[in-house]
């Protein structure tokens, strides 16, 4: 079986015309048809019928089952042929979505730097879902992700590096600003102002308020975190954050959720199982890694001491 027979087959299917998969490949329509009747005599099924009245073909039921496989031989031909080019790289192709990359890779920024391997982290800004999507692709080597619950995809390893809660912020002039928790239950009757779709925010929100059989007024929706802060900070209406994303320099009050079990925000760093690394790759990986063993540390010490 030639690799070019399912290629020119795969676009046939999406195209159903000879002409437009010839003119793609820059070939002449009998190499398509080819092809074809050579994957028919390999299968020894028929994969395709013409339809003379409209100019087109028909998928059979065989036809549609090649298809599928196809896709994805050739998608993992295409991996196999980046991973094998990456064996020499020495940058990490590495998605950070916006709250993971804003407010926790840039505190693992300055020990990066230290190590002399900032420099080859080519960082791509996304959501999480979207990296996702990428790290299975193959366009990114690593990804650092945010999930609600552990990450698992039979393609992916993941491995969790922190774990932070959610909080309730107010404003400093919220009728809730002296308290020090609360449970969800009770915030029934106020405005809160959300993170878009997209975020971790919304899944972990829906799943507080079934759980309270409860139905919040969201009164906004944003995508930017600074937005939603600002408009906390005003008293427009209350927020739901990831603590990952809440800074002294917001001015805003903290409250502890009491709901059991505490809503997680995960952080995890992100690779596909085929891929081997660099040499080079790896040690950045390593560095990663030990920065932020380093900076939970510091962390927990600081807490510790306050």
């Amino acid at each position: 079986m030639k690799i070019k027979d399912l290629e020119y087959f795969v676009a046939l299917i999406k195209l159903k015309n000879f002409t437009a998969v010839a003119d793609q490949f820059g070939v002449s329509q009998p190499t398509i048809t080819y092809a074809v009747k050579r994957l028919e005599t390999e299968f020894e099924t028929k994969l395709i019928r013409r339809d003379q009245s409209h100019q087109s073909i028909i998928i059979t039921d065989s036809g549609e089952q090649l298809n599928r496989h196809a896709v994805k031989i050739l998608n993992e031909i295409q991996l196999t042929t980046t991973d094998m080019q990456n064996l020499s790289a020495t940058e990490l192709r590495f998605g950070l979505p916006p709250i993971i990359g804003t407010y926790y890779f840039s505190k693992l920024a300055q020990k990066l730097v230290k190590a002399g391997s900032i420099q080859h982290f080519a960082t791509v800004d996304g959501g999480s879902t979207e990296l996702l999507a990428s790290l299975e692709a193959g366009r990114l080597d690593a990804a650092l992700l945010g999930s609600a619950t552990p990450l698992e995809n039979d393609a992916l390893t993941a491995e969790i590096i922190e774990q932070h809660h959610f909080k309730i912020v107010v404003s400093p002039k919220s009728s809730l600003a002296n308290a020090k928790q609360v449970a969800f239950r009770d915030l029934a009757n106020e405005n809160f102002i959300m993170l878009a779709e997209g975020f971790v925010h919304p899944v972990i929100f829906d799943t507080l308020s079934t759980m309270n059989q409860m139905n919040p007024d969201i009164i906004y929706r944003t995508n930017d975190v600074s937005i939603l802060k600002s408009m906390v900070h005003e008293n427009v209406g209350i927020g739901f954050l990831t603590e990952t994303a809440i800074t002294p320099a917001d001015d805003l009050i903290t409250l502890d959720l009491l709901d059991q079990p505490q809503p997680t925000f995960y952080i995890s760093l992100a690779s596909r199982k085929t891929q081997l690394f660099s040499a080079t790759q790896q040690a950045l990986l390593g560095t990663l890694i030990t920065a932020a063993k380093e900076y939970r540390l510091e962390q927990k010490n600081s807490n510790t001491d306050s």
